[in-house]
């Protein structure tokens, strides 16, 4: 494996390009911080991350901090030479898995080499312990490699140096909806000195150990449900919360509070209080399968929280109306990025994937089809001053379009939930009870 030097190292080109990503993935999601405050990022540590929405974790994880991290990946994306080295600029080092071939697992040591090199340049490191992405809300069983990375560098250099886990909890209001919510939780850092005692005794044991600690605490820091059977309820139950929390402009660590206690009170339910938990079920049941119905995501139940349902929707109306002619504009100029993109998104079997596609499409290629686009107004119109003009405004109508989309989506919903108010309404008063009851008994 060819080595990948000096990776840890400051790049003014990794600088700009993340500048350009942080400000485009701001504009993707609403992200909130819980606990920022507490991390240093001028230290040698390892963020660990869980793992639900692929390539827009690693963003969302990056663009937290005004930083370069070097990111830990599967090897298997590295096979083309090109790819290897775009990922090399990006600072990501690959960690060799027995499924890549069991004679690859010798080069993870060279990895770990360069890995502790990076730790004791100062330079923190972002892993994914899970080791693949779902898109549920469950933080699952964790791979050894964190833990042999952590251990090995507390034990096996030359320098015995102490390591701090930083379990960081990503939690998506929607996984592919821009506009929608990104709750960003910081752990308590674990010290990996901690287990020094036990790790002299037995390291397998204290690799069981570590990981146990460092699940419990991404479980404490994410939207975490455990049981299959109280999934369903419990998610609804907490976007239901979350959705009124955020129209009534709650603190974002209060609503993520909250949203766990929810869980954790429905899950002791199923566990103690079984028929309790059967009709709570019963009623999201029917919830849910009238949204389903009506082809309505939760994440589009804002008004039925709203006091003034008429005049939200009015001005929404009003708005829409009044920046139509604008909208087809921004529509038929970025038909040509819009089609691409669309197209190669469409190819994408794995879900998650989708919306890494639409952010990677949308900050890359759109830009490029811009430039030329601007480049045949500048020759068809024999003025470079409006080619610039129109290039200048391509980025904005981009913009433009994606809101005016998710605004007419939420409006076209609204309309759809108020004609069906009265086939759902008593559920909703239900479950809106049900949530009150559960908050209070915690």
């Amino acid at each position: 494996m060819r080595r990948k030097n000096n990776i840890e190292r400051i790049s003014i080109r990794y600088y700009l390009l993340k500048k350009y990503v942080d400000f485009c993935f701001r504009l993707f999601y609403k992200v909130r911080y819980i606990q920022k405050e507490r991390i240093n990022t001028q230290e040698g540590n390892i963020f660990a991350c869980n793992h639900q929405n692929a390539l827009m974790d690693a963003l969302a994880i990056l663009t937290s901090f005004t930083w370069q991290p070097v990111f830990l990946a599967r090897a298997d994306i590295f096979k083309n030479n090109t790819i290897a080295r775009i990922l090399q600029f990006l600072k990501i080092l690959p960690v060799y898995r027995i499924r890549d071939g069991y004679e690859k697992l010798s080069n993870n040591q060279q990895v770990f080499d360069q890995t502790f090199q990076v730790l004791k340049n100062g330079t923190p490191i972002a892993m994914f312990p899970e080791g693949n992405h779902v898109g549920i809300k469950n933080v699952r069983n964790l791979k050894k490699g964190i833990a042999r990375i952590a251990f090995s560098y507390r034990h096996e250099t030359s320098e015995i140096k102490d390591l701090k886990i930083i379990p960081v909890g990503l939690n998506y209001e929607s996984y592919h909806e821009p506009g929608s919510s990104l709750f960003i939780q910081f752990g308590e850092p674990i010290l990996i000195s901690a287990y020094d005692n036990e790790y002299a005794d037995s390291p397998a044991k204290a690799t069981n150990t570590f990981l146990h600690d460092l699940k419990n605490s991404l479980q404490l820091n994410s939207l975490h449900i455990e049981n299959e059977v109280v999934y369903p309820v419990a998610d609804l139950l907490a976007q239901l919360f979350g959705i009124n929390a955020k129209v009534k402009s709650n603190n974002t660590g209060d609503i993520l509070k909250n949203q766990k206690n929810l869980i954790s009170r429905l899950e002791s339910l199923y566990a103690n209080n079984p028929d309790e938990f059967k009709k709570i079920s019963i009623h999201a049941d029917s919830f849910n399968k009238k949204l389903q119905h009506y082809k309505i995501k939760p994440e589009h139940l804002e008004i039925l929280f709203i006091k003034n349902k008429i005049l939200r929707i009015f001005w929404q109306s009003l708005f829409l109306t009044v920046t139509l002619p604008l909208y087809i504009y921004s529509l038929i100029s970025n038909i040509i990025p819009v089609y691409l993109i669309e197209r190669v998104t469409r190819l994408i079997k794995d879900p998650q994937f989708k919306s890494s596609v639409f952010f990677v499409g949308s900050i890359l290629v759109a830009p490029v089809i811009h430039l030329i686009q601007a480049a045949v107004v500048s020759i068809l119109l024999s003025s470079l001053k409006w080619g610039l003009v129109y290039l200048l405004g391509m980025p904005l109508s981009y913009w433009f379009k994606l809101n005016w989309e998710r605004l007419f989506r939420g409006w076209k919903n609204s309309i759809k939930l108020m004609r069906r108010f009265k086939n759902i309404r008593e559920d909703l008063f239900v479950l809106k009870k049900i949530i009150d009851r559960l908050l209070k008994v915690i």
